[in-house]
C-alpha cells in the first residue's frame, strides 16, 4: 500500500505533525523512502509539540539522510538549513544535542560548491559557526552576506560583535566600521527640545534595557537605583521585555524604580512619544548593540543627555549618543576614536552589589587535592582559538593540573574537548553543565573548586571577575587595546592586584604557571582578596552611586550648551 501524498500534504499543512510522523513511517520503508519524504518526516517529527530529545535525534538523523539522498538539489539545502536551525534551537534549549551541529558543518561544506551564493545557505552559516566557536568564519559568513546584499542592522550588529571576541580589530576599525553601519538607521519624529534646567528639583533618568529580570545586570544597577532615591534623580525602568518574560527579580525592579514603563510591544516610533511624553532628562541606554532592534532610538535627539553604559563596552556609532561611560583604564590614549564622547569615572565604571550569602573564606582547594586548578566560567562565546593556545601551554607547563570549565551560554562543547584532545590532554579539562537560574548559590560555590582563574581576551569577562574575586579566587587577565578587552584589567586595578595583569600571552602564561608553582604566593593573595575585596571600588556601590550622580551632573552641564 503506498503513501497517499495529497492526504499527507493536507495533514501537513494543518499542522498535524504526528500523524505526518506516523504515515510516512506506516507506509514507506528506509529504503523506498524519497529524499522529499525523509525531509518532510524530519520537520514534522521536529516540529511536534512536546518532542523529546530522542525525537529531535531522530529528526537530525533524518535531515541528515535526505540531504545526502538528494545529492545536491533543493532537498539538500532545505535538509542542511534545517540541521543548523534545529542544533541551534537545543542549544537555546540547553540540550547537548548541539553537538550534532558538528554534522551540520560537514554538510554545510559538502553543500559549498552548488549555494556558495545562494541567501539562505549563506544566512545559515552564521548561526551554524557562532554555535561552533569559530568566530573567524562567522565573521566572514556575515561578510559574505553584507556583500551580497547590503548592510542591515542584524549583520552590522552581528559583524562588530563579532569582532570583539577576536584580536583582528582595533578601536580605529571598530570606527571604520561604525561611521557606515550608523548611516543606515533612520531618524525618528521628536518633540524639538528646550534647554536644559539644572536647577530642576527632580531631574528623570530613564534607564532603556530588555534585562530587568534574571540578568548579570541586576548587580551592577541594584545599588545604584536605591542610592539614587537620596538624590534629586528620579529613576524609571524603561523595560523592553515582553510582559510574559517577567520573573521574580523584574518583581524586585519594580519595588527598586519610582517609575515603570513597559515598552516591549511597542515599535520604536511609539517609544520615542512614550519617553517624550513623560518628559526624560536623561536616557541611558544598557544593552547597546547586543539588542540591535530596538537601539534604533538612539539615532534620535530624544531626551535632553543621552548616555550608553554598562552592557555594551564600546561606542554603538550612533549619532545621538552623547557620552559613554567608562574609566581611566578601560579608556586610554584611543579615546578620540570612539565616534562618541568618553565620560571617565574616577575609579571605575561600574560597582557590584556583592551577594547575600554569609562570605566564608574560601581555602585553596589545592591543599586537599593535591593538583592544582584552574578555571573559568566565562561564556564560550568568549573562548577563542588564541585563548585556549594559551590554556593549553599553561596546562602542559603545570604538570598535574586541571582546567574547570563553565558557559551560560551552550555552545558546541565538542568543539573545546577536541581541541584538548588533540594535545593530550582530554583528561585534563572538565566542562560543567549550566547551573539552573534559581540554584544561583549552587553556581558561585563552584569557585571552592577552584585555585586560579583564567580569564578570556580580548573579550575579557566583567561579572565572572567580580564573582571570583568576591569568593577570594584571583583572576589573571590580559591588558587590552579598548574598552570592551581592558575591563578585566580595570576590575583587577581596582581589587589592588595588578600583578595579575599580563601583558602578553607569553606573560600571561608566566604569571599562571608562577602562581601555580609559588602556593605561599597565591594564599596570600587570596587572604588579602577576602579581607579587603569588599572596601574596593569594585564593591563600594555607595562610592560609585555618589561618583555616578556627579557624573550626570556634569554630564548635563558640558551639554547643556547645545540646547537654546
Amino acid at each position: 500500500m503506498s503513501i497517499d501524498m495529497q492526504k499527507l500534504k493536507k495533514l501537513f499543512q494543518e499542522k498535524k505533525y504526528s500523524e505526518v510522523v506516523f504515515a510516512i513511517e506506516s507506509f514507506t520503508t528506509e529504503k523506498n523512502r524519497s529524499a522529499a519524504l525523509y525531509n518532510i518526516l524530519a520537520v514534522s517529527r521536529a516540529s511536534q509539540k512536546g518532542k523529546t530529545d530522542r525525537d529531535v535525534q531522530y529528526a537530525l538523523n533524518e535531515f541528515e539522510t535526505a540531504f545526502y539522498k538528494d545529492n545536491l538539489g533543493e532537498i539538500s539545502l532545505n535538509s542542511v538549513c534545517s540541521h543548523i536551525k534545529l542544533c541551534v534551537e537545543m542549544g537555546r534549549k540547553d540540550s547537548e544535542l548541539i553537538n550534532n551541529i558538528l554534522i551540520s558543518e560537514k554538510m554545510y561544506l559538502e553543500a559549498e560548491k552548488k549555494f556558495s551564493k545562494n541567501d539562505r545557505y549563506l544566512a545559515h552559516g552564521i548561526d551554524l559557526y557562532k554555535y561552533l566557536i569559530r568566530h573567524e568564519e562567522k565573521i566572514a559568513a556575515v561578510k559574505k552576506v553584507i556583500n551580497k546584499n547590503g548592510l542591515s542592522k542584524v549583520l552590522g550588529s552581528s559583524y562588530i560583535t563579532g569582532q570583539m571576541y577576536i584580536s583582528d580589530w582595533k578601536q580605529k576599525n571598530f570606527a571604520e566600521f561604525q561611521k557606515k553601519f550608523s548611516n543606515i538607521f533612520s531618524v525618528l519624529n521628536s518633540k524639538k527640545l528646550g534647554k536644559i534646567d539644572l536647577a530642576k528639583k527632580k531631574i528623570k533618568v530613564g534607564f532603556y534595557s530588555p534585562d530587568f529580570k534574571q540578568h548579570p545586570t541586576f548587580y551592577f544597577i541594584k545599588d545604584l537605583i536605591k542610592n539614587l532615591k537620596q538624590t534629586k534623580f528620579e529613576t524609571i525602568a524603561l523595560s523592553l521585555s515582553k510582559i510574559h518574560q517577567h520573573d521574580k527579580i523584574t518583581d524586585e525592579y519594580l519595588n527598586l524604580f519610582d517609575g515603570w514603563i513597559n515598552l516591549g510591544d511597542k515599535l520604536d516610533q511609539e517609544i520615542v512619544n512614550t519617553i517624550q511624553n513623560e518628559n526624560i532628562d536623561i536616557l541611558i541606554d544598557l544593552v547597546g548593540l547586543w539588542a540591535y532592534n530596538r537601539i534604533n532610538i538612539f539615532n534620535t535627539r530624544i531626551c535632553p543627555l543621552q548616555i550608553s553604559w554598562l552592557g555594551f563596552n564600546n561606542s554603538t556609532g550612533l549619532k545621538e549618543v552623547d557620552f559613554i561611560l567608562a574609566d581611566k583604564n578601560t579608556v586610554k590614549d584611543e579615546e578620540k576614536e570612539y565616534e562618541t564622547k568618553i565620560y571617565k569615572l574616577p575609579k571605575i565604571w561600574n560597582s557590584h552589589c556583592g551577594f547575600e550569602y554569609k562570605r566564608v573564606y574560601n581555602e585553596l582547594p589545592y591543599k586537599k587535592n593535591n593538583y592544582f586548578t584552574f578555571g573559568s566560567f566565562n561564556n564560550f562565546m568568549k573562548v577563542n582559538d588564541e585563548v585556549l593556545d594559551t590554556w593549553i601551554e599553561i596546562l602542559k607547563k603545570v604538570k598535574n593540573s586541571k582546567l574547570v570549565l563553565k558557559s551560560s551560554l551552550l555552545l558546541c562543547e565538542e568543539v573545546i574537548k577536541k581541541k584538548f584532545e588533540k594535545e593530550g590532554l582530554k583528561n585534563s579539562v572538565e566542562i560543567l553543565k549550566k547551573t539552573k537560574r534559581e540554584d544561583f548559590i549552587s553556581h558561585l560555590n563552584l569557585y571552592n573548586k577552584i585555585d586560579l582563574c583564567l580569564d578570556t581576551f580580548p573579550f575579557t569577562g566583567v561579572t565572572t571577575t567580580f564573582e571570583a574575586l568576591w569568593k577570594n579566587v584571583p583572576v589573571i587577565s590580559k591588558a587590552g587595546y579598548n574598552f570592551n578587552s581592558r575591563c578585566g584589567e580595570s576590575i583587577l586595578r581596582n581589587a589592588n592586584i595588578e600583578n595579575f595583569i599580563a601583558k602578553s600571552n607569553s606573560d600571561y602564561v608566566q604569571k599562571a604557571v608562577f602562581y601555580a608553582k609559588n602556593i605561599n604566593e597565591l594564599e596570600k593573595t587570596r587572604n588579602n582578596l577576602f579581607d579587603k575585596i569588599q572596601k574596593t571600588p569594585l564593591f563600594d556601590t555607595k562610592g560609585f552611586s555618589d561618583d555616578f550622580s556627579e557624573a550626570l551632573v556634569n554630564m548635563q552641564k558640558l551639554i547643556s550648551k547645545n540646547y537654546k
